[in-house]
């Protein structure tokens, strides 16, 4: 609350409280999560031991037997696969998979992997955060199963399965193939029974944890229509004894609809002892909502959801938000006949009662799907999803209602999908309010089709059946999502995430922060170029291990050759030699970016079908530069991303590199040979998510054409080299001339004034101070950043600014440039944020020797215009 002055007659001044309006929620930088595998229905959990160890999984393919997992040690700004993936592959343990992946923490910050087989899951948890897995290949006693859902309560490792286990918990939900009604209106024959396992066991006690479930527990009734497709599973913080529970005890729930897709049900869970129930679980199914009804003479409900999961909240107060997709349908025909809409029902007694289901505003999106629901304090709650304002086509060729297709958004035809979060902050209010829909993800992910049971499954299937939103320690949404906007558009997108920097939180007294969007350069930490596989970290190989990446676009008068518009890419390196990178024989250090097409392309050229494109360059270590986009190879019946070259890159000049301590690695590739096809233009000038890294073959990767000699077997290009990869930096933005206050940063943007000096709370205790100066056009003094921060021992000195660049509309400057920490050499990144008063201005620095310090100023000023 602030306080208002009101004068009244007399001069009497009357205080009156006016709430703060809170600030919609903000979003950093989007991230490729996935630049190994691909980013199919990509999944995320959050240690809760260590709020920058971020997970996500991807299944690969039953065929294939391998699914994959990264982790994320800095919060989210890079990933690679857990250091038990094999080499190459990916794959995380030795047990069976492929088909759907999940993931859970617990307390304890064990990590529990779950894989679908052929026959059952396999069910992994590792102690060491995904070093080494224990596993099993018969991870429940059940057979014919599908889609698999983890809820944790506390530490089920140092559980031992006796009495309720409470506080020792891991849930797993999944459906039961067949157990249903033989026959139902909608789904037909073979019909779903939704199951609950607890683990661990009295048979296997903590050992066996997560790995070993007890038999199923049938939330819905055998031989009934009431399961369709079951969404999420989530514990309640509160302990109560609902349902007749001896004991307060926190009780599990899953979300979930009916075989007709017309009403949401929620089954309610507690833990009893196994010498009670051989499940270990005492469940029921409640009612939710009642979508729609199959009138006489009809053969469908008048509304349907399945677009794809229905999605399951609970606050840290005990109350519940059930949050789904819904479109109205043609009672006869089965067609969908209005938009996809997102509907919202929420519950303060623990599922006994629900509101009226209400619309959530999605104002210019006609179509809604892969709905996710997370909540944190009281009554507030975040909602993430992909959305487009492209409606259903009835003439869709493939799944139009005229051409014998259900319609909905597997017949949105072009259709432009984004990744858009709201959030209420009275969830459970007589008329709960939501922000209005925001862009997440920077940039439409997907344009066509997206295939959902809602609309017959019919449409493109590349990003899978959902996307997932956790809450990080701050309060801030984290989401996991894909980016198909790329060659192999059908079949392979990019993992990709993003977490929310700034705006109100999910946690009342929490703040968030976060870095803004880099632009044009960042820097990234030494030591962390190590080779992780097979359950071994190797160590740091200074040949690999990126210190910084740079992006600029030089007048063409300085391009190599003189007179040809050029990109240029610079790279530098701990040590950079060109010696064998053992155990493999060939080292590529590669930057590569996304370029979404203009939505309104028309062309039949690949760039403008798939949505665009994911160019990059490389150098490698014969010495040689080139460029090329995307393409995959085969996985067994999946794929996984590679980079083989198609263009070398010759002109004088343009491929130039410095070996030795700080080595540089400059291309300069002509802006023709990694822009979209002639004719289709882009959706910006900006180029999103530029991405450098380090990995090692035994191959080179153009040794391995994608569509040798244009001849195509599949939809998109198939070729290059499996890779291990060894060092990631964290992803910016290009802005063509963005630059304007110094450092050389290429690009014009014209003078700034760009001054900065105050504290900020030091790294780990007392304050830090900072003072830049980059606006020598503009005031003529020396350009520099100097900060201290004695409680880390830190005290830098920049020497030289390679790179400034500014964000007129977020009101950010990124400085990118070499420096000496203590007398040592070091390269950093400077973020500075203007938000026009000191409390919400921002600093933020990073070192290449570990140093990383960000937040809001305590004092002073940042000045940006």
């Amino acid at each position: 609350m602030k306080e208002q002055f009101k004068l009244l007659l007399g001069g009497l001044l009357l205080f009156t409280p006016v709430a703060v309006r809170a600030q919609s929620p903000t979003f950093g930088q989007p991230t490729i999560s996935g630049i190994q595998g691909v980013g199919f229905e990509q999944d995320i959990r959050l240690d809760p031991t260590n709020a920058s160890r971020v997970y996500t999984s991807v299944p690969g393919s039953l065929s294939s037997d391998t699914s994959w997992i990264w982790h994320s040690m800095d919060g989210g700004k890079t990933f690679k696969w857990v250091t038990a993936s094999l080499p190459k592959t990916g794959k995380p343990n030795s047990c069976a998979g492929g088909g759907d992946t999940e993931l859970a923490v617990d307390t304890g910050g064990n990590l529990y992997f779950n894989d679908l087989t052929l026959v059952n899951f396999s069910t992994a948890r590792s102690e060491d955060h995904g070093a080494i897995f224990l596993c099993s290949n018969a991870g429940v006693p059940d057979a014919a199963v599908d889609r698999q859902w983890y809820a944790v309560d506390g530490n089920p490792r140092t559980g031992d399965g006796l009495g309720t286990g409470a506080g020792h918990n891991i849930y797993l939900v999944n459906d039961e193939i067949g157990p249903g009604a033989v026959t139902c209106p909608v789904s037909g024959a073979v019909n779903n029974v939704l199951a609950m396992y607890r683990s661990p066991t009295p048979a296997g006690g903590g050992a066996t944890a997560g790995v070993e479930f007890g038999p199923g527990k049938k939330v819905s009734a055998p031989l009934s229509c009431d399961e369709g497709i079951m969404g999420n599973n989530e514990v309640s913080p509160v302990a109560t004894t609902k349902d007749g529970a001896p004991a307060a005890v926190k009780h599990v729930y899953v979300i979930h609809d009916d075989a007709t897709f017309s009403r949401i049900l929620i089954g309610r869970c507690f833990p009893v002892p196994f010498t009670s129930d051989p499940s270990g679980l005492s469940c029921k199914d409640l009612p939710v909502a009642i979508l729609g009804t199959i009138p006489p003479g009809g053969t469908c409900p008048t509304a349907k959801t399945g677009a794809n999961f229905p999605s399951l909240a609970i606050d840290k107060a005990g109350n519940l938000y059930a949050v789904w997709e819904q479109a109205s349908q043609d009672p006869v025909s089965c067609k969908i006949t209005g938009d996809t809409l997102l509907k919202y029902s929420f519950s303060t007694d623990e599922g006994d009662h629900w509101s009226t289901p209400i619309t959530i505003p999605t104002p210019g999106l006609h179509n809604n799907v892969f709905v996710w629901a997370a909540a944190g304090d009281n009554g507030r709650v975040d909602v993430a999803w992909y959305g487009t304002p492209t409606p259903a086509n009835p003439d869709d060729p493939t799944c139009g209602t005229n051409h014998g297709g259900k319609g909905g958004p597997d017949a949105t035809t072009n259709g432009i999908w984004s990744l858009y979060m709201v959030q209420t902050l009275n969830g459970h209010s007589t008329s709960p309010t939501f922000t209005a829909p925001i862009l997440a993800g920077e940039h439409y992910v997907h344009k066509g089709t997206i295939q959902t049971v809602l609309g017959g499954q019919c449409g493109d299937r590349t990003l899978g059946d959902f996307l997932q939103l956790r809450i990080g320690s701050r309060g801030e949404a984290q989401i996991s999502y894909a980016d198909s906007n790329n060659a192999d558009e059908p079949f392979a997108p990019h993992g990709m995430y993003v977490k929310q920097n700034g705006g109100t939180g999910v946690f009342a007294s929490t703040a968030v922060g976060g870095d803004p969007i880099l632009l044009n350069a960042t820097s990234d930490p030494s030591g962390d170029g190590r080779r992780e596989s097979a359950g071994v970290t190797g160590p740091n190989d200074p040949n690999l291990d990126i210190l910084q990446s740079s992006f600029s676009q030089p007048a063409p008068a300085n391009c190599h050759p003189a007179g040809t518009p050029c990109y240029r890419v610079k790279m530098t390196v701990n040590n950079l030699t060109l010696a064998r990178p053992a155990p493999d024989v060939v080292a590529v250090w590669l930057t590569q970016w996304l370029v979404p097409a203009d939505p309104s392309c028309t062309s039949s050229a690949a760039s403008c079908k798939n949505g665009g494109k994911n160019p990059f360059v490389y150098f490698e270590s014969d010495g040689t530069c080139w460029s090329g986009e995307n393409a995959a190879l085969l996985l067994g019946g999946g794929v996984t991303l590679t980079y083989p070259g198609t263009k070398t890159i010759t002109a004088p000049g343009a491929c130039s590199f410095v070996p030795g301590s700080f080595g540089t690695i400059t291309i300069d590739v002509p802006i023709a040979d990694v822009s979209l096809d002639a004719g289709v233009a882009s959706l910006t000038n900006r180029l999103f998510s530029v991405t450098a890294s380090t990995m090692t073959l035994n191959a080179p990767p153009e040794s391995v054409p994608p569509n040798p000699g244009n001849f195509r077997l599949f939809s998109g290009p198939i070729g290059g080299v499996l890779f291990d990869l060894i060092d990631v930096v964290r992803a910016y933005d290009f802005v063509p001339g963005a630059g304007g206050g110094g450092g050389g940063g290429g690009g014009g943007g014209g003078c700034h004034e760009a001054d900065g000096d105050g504290h900020i709370q030091g790294e780990h205790s007392g304050e830090a101070r900072f003072h830049f100066d980059a606006d020598a056009c503009e005031d003529g003094d020396a350009e520099g950043v100097d900060a201290s921060d004695p409680g880390s021992n830190m005290d830098f000195h920049s020497t030289q600014l390679l790179s400034v660049a500014f964000d007129d509309i977020a009101h950010t400057m990124t400085i990118v440039g070499i420096g000496l920490d203590n007398g040592l050499p070091v390269t950093f990144t400077a973020v500075a944020v203007d938000k026009g008063q000191t409390s919400l201005d921002a600093f933020s620095l990073t070192l290449s020797d570990g140093y990383t310090n960000a937040g809001n100023l305590l004092d002073g000023s940042v000045t940006l215009y």
